[in-house]
């Protein structure tokens, strides 16, 4: 079998994300199945290889993924789509009650909670009439399968996009996941960082340092608790001044270290030494360094936004990430229960490329023998 990837973000070259990864990854995985893969980008749509299924990943930015479609439905082969979808009306929100006007009046006379539903209601109410969302239905609707990362994705994007019942009868569940050959024994704490650093048992978040990760909210919400605070990712281009407030107000709490993007191999070691992996971030599909922190036996926090739950169940701790009591009251909670290794065992044996890879084949056999 010959497939053919499009990761369908603009700048998904430039800025690699979960979804880089995760393709990236799945590649590999089905190589291992004896799949052929071949990865085209935007700007490389003029000559396509042969291929039987074309693969496109991400549906965030709706105009540039209907543009691969159209190029890919001249070519008459089946298109199978993994979404990666959540909305943002939360993010959204935040955003515009925080510049007072309409919405920060409503915060302030019916509280934020009923507020924000009020707004994520009037955003669904007029999302048909938004061309992103037309788009992005039209995707979902001529897509051949579905290949959501979990059932929550799959529930929310057919609510979303008012999609029929028939919608779910072409979804396949693909899990994210670790690669287990690096966590398959507990992780040993890294040397190297303990001589340079020379902290251990810190509050650990993993990921680009921009608004939707939430680091600001981390620094805020743990400033007066003595505990360190490591942060590994790289600044998002686009967002400098996020990252100089965070640094600003790092160094006003102090105990605070800012670490650049790592090789992915020297992260395992890193989970090892810290008490607790936090990740308060205004969507999460579910967060692949969660689930590496706790392939490490790290304990995870993670945000109530997204299909964390799907994964983590009741083995983690949750909140929300506008709420500063909540970011410190998991993390505080976190840092007092016992470690466990439920969840380390759950993710090694449910949540690994390898499974991704042969639902993501169980989904093109499906393709193919409908074709």
């Amino acid at each position: 079998m010959r497939v053919l990837f499009i990761n369908a973000r603009e700048d998904a070259q430039k800025n690699p994300g979960g979804d880089t990864i995760q393709a990236a990854k799945t590649k590999i995985a089905l190589e291992n199945l004896g799949v052929i893969v071949e990865e085209r980008g935007l700007h490389e749509l003029d000559s396509l290889p042969a291929y039987d299924v074309a693969h496109v990943f991400n549906i965030q930015m709706p105009e540039s993924a209907w543009t691969v479609f159209q190029v890919l439905q001249k070519q008459s082969k089946p298109i199978v789509l993994s979404p990666i979808y959540w909305d943002m009306f939360a993010y959204w929100f935040e955003q515009a009650a925080s510049k007072g006007g309409r919405w920060g009046w409503l915060a302030r006379v019916m509280g934020k909670n009923r507020a924000c539903q009020m707004y994520i209601n009037w955003q669904l109410w007029k999302a048909p009439f938004n061309t992103q969302w037309q788009s992005q239905r039209r995707l979902l609707n001529q897509a051949a399968r579905i290949l959501p990362n979990s059932q929550s994705e799959a529930d929310l994007l057919q609510k979303t996009f008012s999609l029929n019942g028939q919608f779910q009868q072409k979804v396949d569940l693909v899990p994210n996941g670790i690669d287990p050959v690096l966590y398959q024994t507990l992780p040993t704490p890294s040397d190297s960082f303990l001589r340079q650093y020379g902290v251990r048992d810190f509050v650990l978040e993993v990921g680009m340092i921009y608004p939707v990760k939430n680091q600001l909210g981390v620094i805020e919400a743990l400033y007066d608790l003595p505990v360190p605070i490591v942060f590994v990712g790289q600044v998002l281009g686009a967002m400098p001044e996020y990252a100089e407030l965070c640094k600003r107000r790092a160094r006003e709490r102090g105990n605070v270290i800012f670490i650049d993007r790592l090789p992915y191999g020297e992260l395992p070691g890193i989970y090892a030494l810290a008490a607790v992996h936090v990740l308060p971030s205004w969507r999460e599909t579910p967060g692949l360094v969660s689930l590496e922190a706790a392939a490490a036996g790290c304990r995870v926090i993670t945000t109530s936004i997204g299909s964390t739950y799907d994964y983590f169940g009741d083995s983690a701790w949750y909140c929300y990430p506008n709420d500063f009591t909540s970011i410190r009251q998991a993390v505080e909670s976190a840092l007092q229960a016992p470690t466990s290794a439920t969840l380390r065992q759950r993710v090694l044996n449910e949540f690994t490329w390898q499974r991704a890879g042969e639902a993501t084949l169980a989904s093109y056999y499906k393709v193919l023998n409908k074709s």
